[in-house]
């Protein structure tokens, strides 16, 4: 059942592809796949298969992502091609090790959407029209997800006076807490980038919708996400408006007087050695994991390729020691992660896996340093998002979370892709956008 509602559900977006066009399908799926994971998991369960309607958008999104490479064949020699076809690739050889085929073959087509959602906008972005829809459908996208959360908060207050966590339209606090932070960023590079130029209303109203969403962090208990997000918005209060280093000092202060909030943190401090029956707290067990996964690859090495992917959860009892332990986890019983995705690859991917990951990392962020000269504020607040990436890529378990993979490489890639038109001559004004010299302005519809 849940395949043919899978591959009628891929020929019916096949169909609308076509009728419509790659640019309006990509927009079209970016804007909804925030809000719809709930939707798709109840979907999936109630049919009792392994994937349900979100494998259809992932084969649309890669379909696509080939369609328009073949139509632009110059991205072909991009740098970020490049990092992106190496990675990818390293992938596909460790995918061939792996224990673990089907749940391997489920982790490559993410990883290969996460490079199509990045390369799509190098390929659709020609104007400044383009430029600025794509900047619009990202913001967009986290609109239902906040005024869900809203409603989530009301139903369970707990979530703001107790230890329950937000999720929003997302399966994972976690999840929802890196997505947000991805959002609050993209904010400040709308406020702060020579590419774009909101009116007055549209600072206020961004500024105003970006205190909403640090608010909403909060609430996902997320230390990690916490943690990058004040790295961001220190760096920017710092660097590019001092006028807001004032508010962000206080703002430590304010988080603390949310009950859970100040829980969360009074947790770090139990649980940090395993006597007895002790329970380890989150990051005391994420070290002992890590400590125990390094001390078994000194002796077993991963080789060229690793181990395979999705091949850690095979591998873990024979090293881990609190595995029988912590039988009861809700993670564990799904299937351990690593929580720390450097470490992931390392061990499912190998060296290649690790070198061609740092080789796109680098890419892109080179290609940011690049334009800094051209437009500085917007570049060194995606610098910095780069750097939160890697903060909460070392915490979790980031490459099964595609919502906000989608997100973060999307807006990544539109950023890049806008270097080569936003400082070009305008072109005669749209209903929906109006230029100046070297800027685009957003106005409200009419």
């Amino acid at each position: 059942m849940i395949m043919v509602l899978t591959l009628s559900l891929t020929g019916l977006l096949l169909f609308l592809t076509f009728v419509s066009g790659v640019r309006h399908m990509t927009l079209a799926i970016m804007l909804v796949r925030p809000s719809c994971d709930r939707v798709f998991d109840w979907l999936r369960d109630a049919s009792g298969g392994q994937s349900g309607p979100g494998a259809s958008m992932n084969v649309i999104v890669i379909a696509m992502a080939l369609v328009a490479i073949l139509y632009v064949p110059g991205l072909a020699l991009s740098s970020a091609f490049i990092a992106w076809f190496g990675f990818v690739l390293a992938a596909a050889c460790s995918l061939l090790r792996t224990p673990d085929p089907e749940g391997g073959l489920r982790l490559f087509l993410g990883l290969a959407t996460y490079a199509a959602v990045f390369m799509l906008p190098q390929a659709l972005i020609k104007s400044r029209e383009t430029m600025a829809l794509c900047f619009t459908v990202a913001l967009g996208s986290s609109l239902v997800p906040s005024a869900f959360a809203l409603l989530e908060v009301a139903m369970d207050p707990a979530i703001l006076t107790g230890q329950h966590r937000l999720q929003s339209t997302f399966t994972h606090p976690n999840i929802y807490a890196f997505y947000l932070l991805s959002v609050v960023a993209l904010l400040l590079f709308l406020n702060s980038s020579r590419r774009i130029a909101l009116s007055t209303f549209m600072r206020r109203t961004t500024f105003a919708y970006a205190g909403y969403l640090l608010f909403l962090l909060l609430l996902t208990k997320t230390r990690s996400a916490w943690f990058a997000m004040l790295i961001v918005m220190v760096a920017y209060s710092v660097v590019v408006d001092r006028r807001w280093l004032l508010p962000m000092l206080a703002l430590p202060v304010l988080a603390l007087l949310i009950p859970g909030t100040s829980e969360r943190l009074s947790d770090l401090e139990s649980g940090t050695v395993a006597v007895g029956f002790e329970q380890l707290n989150s990051l005391a067990w994420r070290e002992l994991l890590w400590q125990d996964t390094l001390d078994w690859l000194r002796d077993n090495p991963p080789g060229l390729f690793g181990y395979g992917l999705n091949s850690f959860q095979s591998y873990v009892p024979l090293f881990f020691s609190l595995l029988d332990a912590e039988a009861g986890r809700p993670d564990v019983e799904q299937g351990l992660g690593l929580h720390n995705g450097f470490l992931q690859v390392y061990f499912e991917m190998g060296i290649a896996g690790l070198v061609a990951f740092t080789f796109l990392m680098a890419a892109i962020i080179l290609k940011l340093i690049a334009t800094l000269n051209k437009d500085f504020a917007g570049s060194f607040i995606m610098l910095m998002l780069c750097v939160g990436y890697m903060i909460v890529l070392y915490y979790d378990n980031l490459f099964g979370y595609l919502q906000f993979q989608w997100f973060f490489w999307f807006t990544l890639g539109t950023v890049c892709a806008s270097e080569r038109i936003a400082f070009a001559s305008p072109s005669p004004l749209t209903p929906y956008v109006a230029r100046t010299n070297r800027t685009v302005r957003f106005k409200p519809l009419s």
